[in-house]
């Protein structure tokens, strides 16, 4: 069933996707998704006005749900909605930010040490590239090609040596995927790291791009 949103920006679906998610609606800004074992229900939208929350409070989506609810709001953080949300027994979970590229403009060829091997795989809605290091997993991401952009998963490394230069080849051979698909603009989500949530550690050609800020309640 094809997914139409009217206001979000198309990586949103993208971003549910490349985490294993299910959509279950788009509609009037929201993009409803579930998690691929139910555990979890989440709505991402913009930020709402302060009288708007009770409506999405509402939603059946998250009130029939019989597990965890999230909320995922892009943008710059209202603090009121914030305060808010808090009062009714929700908690800030996480904050992340968008990052945006240009496919030319970040390194897409970095050396590994020659105990890796690096595996690329097909998958139903990504594409997955591994380092083993020594025939163990060393690091993980993955990619999803869309139409005129392309969205990284941001790098998951399970080794403890050699961390950054694992992590760069990741980021690199997806870059390059992404130039080999002719798609010019890359996306990612990561973790921010500064107090105004955005991400200072970043690789060269990334820019911040927009805020990510998740409340949850079970």
């Amino acid at each position: 069933m094809p997914f139409e949103s009217t206001s979000l920006p198309p990586w949103v679906q993208s971003f549910a996707l490349i985490r294993d998610r299910t959509l279950v609606r788009d509609e009037s800004g929201r993009l409803h998704s579930l998690a691929d074992d139910g555990s979890n229900y989440e709505i991402t939208c913009n930020w709402p006005a302060a009288d708007s929350l009770p409506a999405l409070l509402a939603d059946p989506g998250l009130s029939a749900h019989q597990g965890q609810t999230r909320l995922t709001f892009l943008g710059a953080p209202n603090e009121a909605v914030g305060r808010e949300l808090a009062s009714q027994g929700w908690s800030l979970s996480d904050r992340r930010v968008l990052l945006v590229a240009l496919a030319n403009d970040v390194e897409q060829v970095v050396a590994l040490p020659e105990t890796a091997t690096l595996f690329e795989a097909p998958m139903n809605d990504y594409d997955v590239v591994e380092i083993a290091d020594f025939d163990s997993p060393a690091g993980r991401g993955r990619i999803r090609f869309a139409e005129g952009f392309a969205l990284l998963g941001d790098p998951s490394i399970t080794a403890t040596w050699n961390v950054e230069q694992f992590r760069a080849a990741i980021l690199a051979n997806l870059a390059a995927a992404a130039a080999r698909q002719g798609l010019p603009l890359l996306f990612m989500v990561t973790s921010a790291d500064t107090a105004a949530g955005t991400r200072a550690e970043r690789a060269a050609g990334w820019s911040n791009a927009t805020q990510l800020t998740t409340f949850t309640t079970a």
